[in-house]
């Protein structure tokens, strides 16, 4: 077998603490490299098990393993597989009835051959449980108890006396990773379903969609097109939010978004240039026709990024090109920071 973790740099060469660090992620990215290489029908048979609607997963490992068995289960969790991780010593005093309703077991083991998981194989097998092993390499004393065999590759740890796990550890953890996100791909996951997954924190706010925060039409400040320009500031200044559709309908019939024109703050400054003749605008000469639309089922932060980019402050939101609503950066802002948006406030 190829010594595949192996460096050619002696511990006496590693002259500086960012040496030895370095050595650590160089030999962490060719294992990583030798890993992905060595995946297999194995790989993918428990990639389709682990994906399969009816998989209920075990996790099992000792020390460092066990670590990245938890890890690798809140994973799993998180992205709506149903799993467990049993320690072994607990399993060999009662907590292997966890197992009993499993359909796959995934026992980590560097050296594959821990005695903990010896022990237990034969009682996943009894209750029907398919075992796959994470291991170093495949012949091992594991690999007759295991119906697929994943390998790491990995032959040396990396660092000073190449004694700490560093390279099988990262390995190990990149190979969970990698079956999560395959058996996510063989379950067509998506974004919504990771969403109802994640409600609070960062990732789900990341995931909330414009309709989570957008005015609804029926709420929207509007005028008609010939709308004097001081009814334009009456509903601009009573909807509190700095903008008004124009449209001869109602918006809460949700009109075509080519049918709709939008007025906001800045357009009425612009207006005021031509002092003399601003008393006898209207509507429709002032706003902007047709404007810039995001879908309502688009990404919260996708919206304001586009507001970002063009300069707007608002968007107008659209469902196969009818309108649905307006969507306001205060709106996703006060969303991120956790404010309450007011519905009654005055710009």
């Amino acid at each position: 077998m190829d010594n595949i973790s192996r460096h050619t740099l002696d511990p006496a060469s590693l002259t500086t603490p960012l040496d030895a660090a370095r050595e650590v992620l160089s030999e962490a990215a060719s294992c990583l490299d030798a890993a992905a290489g060595a995946m297999g029908p194995d790989f993918l048979a428990t990639a389709e098990a682990l994906g399969a609607a009816e998989s209920r997963t075990v996790v099992l490992g000792v020390g460092k393993s066990g670590h990245i068995g938890t890890k690798f289960v809140a994973s799993l969790v998180s992205t709506g597989h149903r799993a467990a991780f049993i320690h072994p010593q607990e399993a060999l005093h009662g907590d292997l009835g966890q197992a009993r309703d499993a359909t796959l077991a995934v026992l980590l083991t560097h050296s594959g051959a821990t005695d903990e998981l010896r022990i237990l194989t034969p009682y996943l097998k009894d209750f029907g449980v398919r075992i796959a092993t994470i291991t170093a390499f495949r012949d091992c004393l594991l690999a007759e108890h295991s119906d697929w065999v994943i390998e790491t590759r990995v032959t040396d740890e990396a660092g000073l006396h190449r004694l700490a796990p560093t390279s099988s550890s990262t390995t190990t953890l990149s190979l969970c990773d990698a079956l999560m996100i395959a058996s996510l791909t063989i379950r067509g996951f998506t974004p919504e379903q990771f969403r109802g997954l994640h409600p609070g924190g960062l990732l789900g706010r990341g995931l909330m969609t414009v309709r989570d925060v957008m005015l609804e039409a029926s709420t929207l400040p509007w005028v008609k097109p010939g709308a004097s320009i001081w009814e334009v500031l009456d509903v601009i200044t009573t909807g509190a939010r700095g903008f008004a559709v124009v449209c001869e309908a109602d918006p809460a019939t949700l009109p075509p978004v080519s049918s709709v024109g939008v007025i906001s703050d800045g357009d009425i400054r612009r207006a005021l240039a031509d002092r003399s003749g601003f008393d006898t605008l209207i509507a429709d000469s002032i706003m902007t026709a047709s404007p810039m639309a995001i879908a309502s089922d688009a990404l919260m932060f996708d919206a304001l990024r586009l507001m970002e980019e063009n300069r707007f402050t608002f968007l107008v939101c659209e469902d196969e090109g009818r309108l649905q609503g307006a969507v306001h950066m205060h709106e996703i802002l006060a969303r991120d920071l956790g404010v309450p948006v007011r519905g009654d406030r005055l710009p």
